[in-house]
């Protein structure tokens, strides 16, 4: 499903438009960003056909939430998505994609990802978020930890990195989130 918008300091998170997957299908050609997205080398050119699926899949997803992360100006900048969303259990999973890397170690994806837990935990009584992260992607890995993620797990290192485990797995609950972040208590829509 689309989000609804809202506003954080630095971001709008906004309801995708059919012409943010070109931009999606740029990010997606880039070999560095695949590579700390996917966590591997990209093995085949991702094409406009790829963004349309992919957005025609999460627009049908009930379990799920996406929006396109834009500058306070309206730059589309990135995409940001709950998923896997069980309400009885309070529990979602996270995925974000800075894919302009304009906009990369200047605090937007953490303002994104703050605002996206802000509605999650306020709106739609979330009590807890995860995510996945390549232990390579230390960027990624500061930007939750800022926000208040903590980890909870890791898989054994594999041939993509030399250092750290491949992937780790990170969680945040609502009562950790609002202590961390005490502004976060207001909610812009």
């Amino acid at each position: 499903m689309l989000g609804p918008w809202l506003s954080g300091e630095k971001v709008n998170l906004r309801p995708l438009r059919d012409g943010d997957t070109i931009r999606r299908v740029e990010w997606l050609n880039d070999r560095e960003t695949v590579r700390l997205f996917t966590g591997s080398e990209p093995i085949r050119a991702y094409e406009r056909v790829d963004g349309e699926r992919w957005l025609q899949t999460l627009e049908a997803d009930l379990t799920a939430f996406v929006w396109a992360v834009e500058t306070r100006e309206h730059r589309h900048i990135g995409d940001v998505d709950l998923h896997n969303m069980d309400r009885q259990s309070g529990l979602a999973k996270l995925t974000i994609l800075i894919g302009d890397k304009a906009f990369w170690n200047c605090g937007y994806g953490t303002d994104a990802v703050k605002t996206l837990l802000r509605y999650a935990f306020s709106e739609l009584a979330l009590e807890s978020v995860g995510l996945r992260v390549y232990g390579f992607n230390k960027r990624a890995i500061r930007c939750y930890e800022k926000c208040g993620f903590i980890q909870v797990g890791a898989a054994s290192r594999d041939d993509r990195t030399a250092s750290g485990p491949a992937e780790i797995w990170m969680t945040i609950t609502k009562d950790r989130f609002f202590v961390e972040n005490p502004d976060a208590s207001a909610i812009h829509t």
